[in-house]
């Protein structure tokens, strides 16, 4: 009996420090988001692009919500790779570039994709 109570408090506690974790960002690297080196350095402009229509599925820092998290995309894609998908979108994402939607400009999506090939 003694040993059942154990055992649910150990997991209780494991579950509490869990969820605090997960709540508190815990394993997240810092600085992933926007930065104000982003924001006044070389691709502020990419920054006012993204803050522009991105950040509605995006996340206003990278974080997702609608659309998956941006925040370490540069890790999982290469820079052409995120080029050709803001260019053709992809799954839910529309397409932005000539192809598509016509929204961006093809040096505009070529400085969205470098930005975010930084965020690793």
């Amino acid at each position: 009996m003694g040993v059942g109570r154990g055992l649910r408090a150990g997991l209780l506690l494991w579950g509490t420090a869990a969820g605090f974790a997960l709540c508190t960002g815990c394993g997240t690297q810092p600085g992933a988001g926007i930065t104000n080196a982003d924001r006044s350095g070389r691709f502020a402009e990419a920054v006012q692009l993204y803050q522009n229509g991105c950040n509605s599925c995006h996340g206003n820092d990278l974080e997702g919500g609608v659309g998956p998290s941006l925040a370490h995309v540069g890790s999982k894609l290469s820079e052409a790779e995120i080029a050709r998908r803001i260019a053709e979108g992809g799954g839910p994402m529309p397409a932005y570039g000539p192809g598509g939607q016509a929204i961006l400009s093809p040096s505009q999506i070529n400085l969205l994709a470098a930005w975010l090939a930084t965020k690793k």
